[in-house]
């Protein structure tokens, strides 16, 4: 390999990094609101501290936490891992951290020690250690194996990062030698077997600028365990040196919450590399390993350690001789095991995804072939990716951030503590209600959930009062901002998209008659009523509303773990449920006249509900009911509003394009949609925007998501009776008050602003740039030919979270331009996708 192509690596389209990077705003702090906002919502604070503290009480985990909240990591780099497989996040600093294999939990754990490659350097005429470091430039408390006490200089550390993939090079001092790791995880788009994998890959590209032959050894350990204490010596390890022909594996089978799990290292023996294994006590010292590869340059004692130890480390080293001028490549690759599976309340056991494809009663030998899958296609998935990505990375038309956040945003699809099952029949026992078309599906591509909101353990208990509104959401599935994130995977994995939407389909006539009490007004209110689809599919640890709910649950068999509000009386959810059928229909079935006749079965009851409930003045729009009865959700609606209007338009439509489809008659439901397009101009249109909604204190606010029902028709090629001079007039003042007036447009679009030429101050919420609101405004920009406009709208924000603060790689739902964060890692921001998704509609055409 040449050293031109060294440096390519490490200078291609991509989110940049050296060692000692220090960005812009180093320490921007979790969400907290202004006193105005503070009094106001003091009542809606006492129940959800009383809720918290119950749940906490009795054992279980509140839907959202207001105590423990996921806390920045500034050193964030690509996760690794499959879909649903269960992630290992990494240190582009070099290690591993924030392990996500337990279901529907990410670990809030710092870098780790005992995970690390470690690199040595002999000369090969004398033998002499020349060089002998952890490829890592963090720092790590002294007493967790002192032996291992050398580490790379900041400075000679750099990073680039573009999911699934990421580069580091660490020099060796005045060694001569750049060792540059390129990891891969196999998330291919269109893939359903191998981009499920628990795997990682490591590419090592060792070069020698010196004028003397060196033996490079690299050596990667491994501890079991996640870093957190609670699963350090929870079980007995066991370990087994597996070897198949020129590969090697070392394997270490443990338990993490009681969910066994094998973890392997391999690498082969090729090109003249020598592969040794050792074990090691990872509460030791580290001086048997480290000595033996300063001395030898490979692995040979092991450390003294108990028969049946709880704690246990693993290394496997790879040797072998670079020329001088010359260089020498070699792979690693991790694997994590971990086949059956439960949530907080074990009612179920679950198989993951690649079981289908790699499972066994022999753990080790499974975890193995997983590794050697690994060595054998590392250059087959490269390809594969580079194909992906390379006509995008090449459009010099295109922005390099761009380029770069299309890719790594989708960082969220691996990270976002996702789950891909494999169909078990049992399922039907509980959930009677699965269709035969879900069923098959199921079948075919399995059932896959992620969580709003990345879920996180290992943090203390703060005080209630710095916490109180800096909350995290712990539900999978959240359909309303489902929304938005599906365009990534509609785009990538559409069979997935349709998987999670025959499930939804599924629950509109489930009913469950248990209650809890609304933390937002105090009222009992019904868990999940007839004839509407549940805000999410459950919460993933031990929860329970109320002590007479059915019983405590896990996802899918008790839904709507959110309860701030009824969902049932919310007026966008619904609506983007019949959207998203008719998207989904178009988009992915093929014209599936079975599929057609089932969405449709579900959305007449949606469609005819709204009329008969929330249309209240007959004239064919419906109205809001003067509380958040919508995703934003302390965000107050009343009467006809920009936001819900416009989706129940493009809901209306897209059921009369569905009749249609079937060769039904539409004539009622196409009075019906004139009826609404007239009232809504006439009620809401200004001459410039779309008014917020009917009230006249609210006249001025200018809203960044009022077009979002005509984006998502717009998207679809469907037509919206709203003329193209209003739709642009909308967008242009959004980019003057909301992008242009809010930071100078470094932020993105806040979400409200007045045109009196300030932030709409009346909500939380109104006040904060949503990442993945501003994505699918820029789209819509694009759908309109407004593609300057759309990429200084989202470039702002893009270089805000990933540049100028620490957020890269755990983009948050909410920002503000003075450094605050909310919901750090969130799934809303996937919308960028449908930028892609208007940027490829053109290029078609």
């Amino acid at each position: 390999m040449s050293f031109e192509h060294r440096d390519r690596m490490l200078e291609g389209i991509g989110w940049k990094a050296r060692g000692d990077r220090v960005p812009e705003f180093p320490n921007p702090r979790p969400f907290f609101p202004r006193l105005k906002h503070s009094i106001k919502l003091i009542p809606l604070f006492v129940r959800v501290a009383l809720h918290t503290f119950v749940e906490w009480w009795n054992g279980r985990e509140a839907f959202i936490d207001i105590f423990n909240v996921f806390r920045h990591f500034t050193y964030t780099g690509v996760p690794l891992g499959g879909i649903g497989s269960g992630s290992i996040g990494t240190d582009f600093r070099g290690g591993f951290n924030r392990f996500s294999i337990i279901p529907g939990i990410k670990e809030q754990t710092e870098t780790q020690k005992c995970n690390q490659f470690i690199a040595s350097v002999h000369s090969k005429k004398t033998f002499e250690l020349i060089y002998q470091s952890i490829l890592s430039c963090a720092e790590f408390p002294a007493t967790v194996l002192p032996k291992w006490d050398t580490t790379i200089p900041a400075e000679d550390v750099r990073y680039r990062g573009l999911f699934p993939r990421g580069w580091q090079e660490f020099r060796l001092g005045s060694s001569g030698i750049t060792v540059v790791i390129e990891s891969l995880s196999s998330v291919i788009p269109g893939d359903y077997s191998d981009s499920s994998l628990p795997l990682a890959n490591f590419d090592f590209h060792v070069f020698n600028d010196s004028p003397e032959e060196v033996e490079v050894s690299i050596t990667l350990a491994f501890r079991n365990g996640t870093g957190n204490r609670k699963w350090n010596d929870e079980h007995l390890c066991q370990s087994q040196k597996v070897q198949r022909d020129t590969m090697v594996v070392r394997t270490l089978s443990h338990t993490v919450k009681g969910m066994p799990v094998t973890y392997a290292i391999g690498t082969e023996e090729k090109n003249g590399a020598k592969v040794t294994t050792c074990l090691f006590d990872p509460n030791g010292t580290g001086g048997r390993l480290w000595s033996d590869l300063e001395a030898y340059g490979h692995l040979s004692s092991y450390d003294h350690l108990p028969p049946k130890p709880k704690e246990l480390g693993i290394a496997v080293c790879s040797s072998f001789f670079v020329p001088p001028d010359g260089s020498h490549t070699t792979q690693f690759s991790l694997s994590w095991y971990m086949p059956q599976v439960h949530f907080g309340t074990a009612e179920r056991f679950y198989n993951r995804r690649y079981c289908r494809f790699f499972n066994g009663p022999d753990a080790d030998e499974v975890a193995a072939s997983i590794c050697r899958h690994g060595l054998q296609n590392i250059s087959k998935w490269q390809e594969a990716i580079e194909k992906w990505q390379t006509p995008v990375i090449n459009d010099e038309k295109l922005p390099d951030w761009y380029r770069s956040a299309i890719f790594n945003e989708l960082y969220y699809i691996v990270d976002g503590s996702t789950v891909w099952f494999e169909y078990d029949p049992e399922w039907k026992t509980d959930e009677s209600l699965i269709s035969e078309h879900t069923e098959k599906h199921f079948k075919e591509y399995g059932r896959f959930g992620y969580m709003e909101c990345e879920f996180f353990s290992l943090v203390e208990l703060r005080t209630l009062f710095f916490f109180l509104t800096a909350w995290e959401y712990f539900m999978l599935n959240t359909y309303d901002v489902h929304f938005y994130s599906s365009w990534a995977i509609l785009k990538n994995w559409p069979q997935i998209e349709m998987s999670m939407q025959l499930d939804f389909a599924d629950q509109v006539d489930r009913i469950d008659n248990g209650t809890a009490t609304s933390l937002a007004d105090g009222e009992q209110m019904s868990i999940k009523s007839y004839d509407r689809i549940p805000h999410d599919m459950g919460h993933p640890t031990k929860y329970c509303i109320q002590e007479h709910r059915l019983s405590v649950a896990d996802p899918w068999l008790h839904t709507n773990a959110y309860i701030l509000h009824d969902t049932g009386c919310w007026k966008d959810l619904n609506l983007k449920f019949v959207i998203s059928c008719y998207r989904d229909w178009k988009m992915i079935s093929n014209g599936d006249q079975e599929i057609l006749e089932f969405f449709i079965g579900k959305c007449t009851k949606i469609v005819d509900g709204a009329l008969e409930s929330w249309d209240k003045d007959q004239d064919g729009m419906i109205e809001n009911d003067g509380f958040a009865d919508q995703t934003y959700d302390v965000w107050k609606m009343t009467g006809t509003s920009a936001y819900c209007g416009s989706l129940w338009l493009a809901a209306l439509t897209c059921y009369i394009q569905m009749l249609k489809k079937a060769g039904s008659p539409t004539k009622f439901y196409d009075e019906k949609l004139l009826m609404a397009y007239e009232a809504y101009t006439t009620k809401l249109w200004n001459g410039k925007f779309f008014k917020f909604d009917e009230l006249p204190d609210n006249s001025k606010i200018v809203m960044a998501d009022q077009l979002c029902g005509f984006w998502a028709l717009t998207a679809m090629d469907e037509p919206v009776q709203v003329s193209e001079e209003k739709m642009k007039s909308a967008l242009e003042t959004i980019f003057k008050y909301n992008v242009q007036m809010y930071d100078g447009g470094k932020c993105g679009a806040v979400n409200g602003y007045l045109t009196s030429e300030r932030v709409d101050g009346s909500s939380i919420q109104s006040e904060e740039v949503w990442a993945g609101i501003t994505y699918a405004l820029s789209a819509m920009m694009i759908e309109k030919g407004m593609d300057e406009m759309a990429f200084k709208t989202s470039e702002g924000l893009f270089d805000s979270i990933w540049n100028r603060f620490p957020l890269q790689f755990q983009t948050p739902e909410a920002i503000t331009s003075d450094g605050m964060y909310r919901a750090l890692g969130y799934m809303r921001p996937l919308s960028i996708w449908a930028i892609q998704h208007a940027l490829e509609k053109r290029n078609r055409k």
